[in-house]
């Protein structure tokens, strides 16, 4: 299995291709990114494709499919993407056989309560406001019907089964998803992002300060987060969930700070905020390699974050893809207070054999 963390601006998009027993080539896709991931228009008007849609043309170019689609929350920066991708490609449909997505309309079925009309807005590409709700809307409208969205909640305490692989799902539990009950307006306190950054503090100076706060957005908190495991060896995906909800999902499955999940690499909550990653996460995990999935350009990551990281781990790598940005977050004092602290490189492989 390969996975890759494609570039996506302040978002996620992450594309796994593995074989499976029989030999035959998966692909899973894990979100799509904000819309420019798919592609935008330069300078001169022209739209260019993104690094989403030459993804995938080269599943479609090589005969293969999307065997799985998790869209994990309804944020601009992990939807529109596919949004874009779905409304600009009639034959987008066509290439994915099976969809996750916990949508409002499924969510308020759930519960057994009346829906909210406002909630149900139909809209274009083009008139896509900040109000992610829609964006989930939008495409919820997309999929109904076309035989592929698995229509049931995917929900904190699951293990489910599927291409050679097993699924542990870690987030989002009851309370995540009945938080989503009402009618949605913002997907972020403006507190969450604003600037500035904490990047000209040495990680020592960021520790001897540190004073953990929750994340109090509630999209996030609805974020699916899982455990893949393929061939025993495993993953975790966190997308943009809460560290208290992730806490508690580990310890469904078992895992205690006496016996850790072990896996290969992890994939930072929502892009390396000071929000999602605490210390009672961290004693939970066991792993060399923790991803941060970001350009940069919106608050994340925090070196807040990254410090706790480096600190609760001491031997460790990270891994950005956007690699630059390492350059702008760690100073020399940083890596002598810190010897062992590992930047991955650029073409780094996430391969499992």
């Amino acid at each position: 299995m390969q996975t890759h963390f494609l570039p996506a601006f302040h978002g996620d998009a992450i594309w796994l291709n593995y074989h499976d027993s029989n030999g035959v080539l998966r692909n899973i896709l894990i979100d799509g990114g904000p819309s420019e991931t798919y592609g935008e228009k330069n300078k001169k008007g022209k739209f260019e494709f993104g690094v989403l849609a030459e993804t995938i043309d080269s599943i479609r170019g090589n005969g293969q499919r999307i065997d799985l689609l998790i869209l994990t929350h309804v944020d601009d920066d992990h939807i529109d993407g596919l949004i874009d991708w779905i409304n600009y490609d009639a034959d987008a449909i066509s290439l994915i056989d099976r969809i996750w997505f916990n949508s409002g309309k499924l969510i308020f079925e759930h519960f057994k309560v009346p829906d909210i009309v406002e909630n149900h807005i139909s809209l274009s590409v083009e008139d896509l406001t900040d109000t992610a709700i829609k964006d989930g809307v939008t495409f919820e409208n997309l999929i109904k019907d076309k035989g592929i969205w698995e229509y049931k909640i995917i929900e904190q305490g699951q293990t489910i089964e599927l291409l050679d692989l097993k699924f542990r799902i870690l987030s989002p539990d009851e309370e995540g998803l009945r938080e989503l009950l009402h009618k949605w307006e913002k997907k972020e306190p403006e507190s969450l992002t604003a600037f500035p950054k904490d990047y000209k503090k040495t990680i020592t100076e960021l520790l001897a300060s540190d004073a953990y706060a929750k994340d109090p957005s509630v999209h996030n908190g609805s974020s699916i987060a899982f455990i893949i495991t393929y061939k025993e060896k495993d993953m975790l995906f966190l997308a943009d969930a809460h560290p208290e909800k992730v806490v508690e999902g580990l310890k469904q499955f078992k895992f205690t700070k006496e016996k850790p999940l072990v896996c290969e690499f992890v994939k930072i909550s929502h892009h390396g905020s000071k929000y999602n990653t605490n210390y009672k996460l961290l004693e939970l995990i066991d792993s060399p390699t923790y991803v941060i999935s970001s350009n940069g350009l919106q608050r994340s990551p925090y070196k807040q974050c990254l410090a706790r990281i480096i600190d609760s781990k001491k031997d460790l790598s990270l891994f950005f893809n956007y690699p630059e940005l390492s350059r702008h977050i760690f100073l020399k004092e940083d890596f002598e207070t810190y010897p062992d602290l590992k930047i991955l490189p650029a073409d780094y492989e996430f391969r499992i054999a």
